[in-house]
């Protein structure tokens, strides 16, 4: 059994601005601007990968959230992809699909995520996917905050 379904929105078009930073393309020799990628990353090495998945069912059952770095996230084969995210300032006990949103990233488009953000993902339609990964070195062994769902959310892939 599920608590219901979330749609997805389009990065453009969800305010994106509570959970992280949208990543889309500029042409070479733009100068900096406020709203490029703020990263921050406290303490650690960093590690840059292409991170490969394999398909998972469109079903949040948890979400996890980082404390000490921000993560950047996109697509190293240009396919669409989702990312289902809720605030930093939630408590573990507040994820409901209420307050989690589904964000559908378009080809050439990637995803900065605030310090703390809930996120769970990517998920995609295809038998698996690359994507390209900015996170701590060791984000996976000690910044990895990690919440089941009382109840598990259907996500719709559209």
């Amino acid at each position: 059994m599920t608590a219901g379904t979330l749609t997805s929105h389009s990065l453009l078009n969800c305010k994106f601005e509570r959970f992280g930073t949208a990543i889309l393309p500029v042409d070479d020799m733009t100068p900096h601007r406020d709203i490029d990628a703020q990263l921050k990353f406290e303490g650690a090495d960093l590690r840059y990968y292409v991170m490969r998945l394999r398909h998972r069912p469109p079903v949040l059952a948890c979400m996890t959230r980082h404390q000490r770095a921000t993560q950047c996230l996109g697509s190293a084969d240009a396919q669409p992809w989702w990312l289902a995210v809720a605030a930093p300032e939630l408590h573990p006990e507040e994820l409901s699909a209420a307050y989690v949103h589904l964000v559908k990233v378009h080809p050439g488009e990637g995803v900065k995520l605030h310090q703390g953000t809930w996120h769970a993902g990517p998920f995609f339609n295809a038998p698996s996917a690359l994507f390209y990964n900015l996170e701590l070195a060791d984000t996976n062994l000690t910044d990895h905050n990690f919440h089941a769902l009382s109840t598990p959310i259907s996500l719709k892939l559209n």
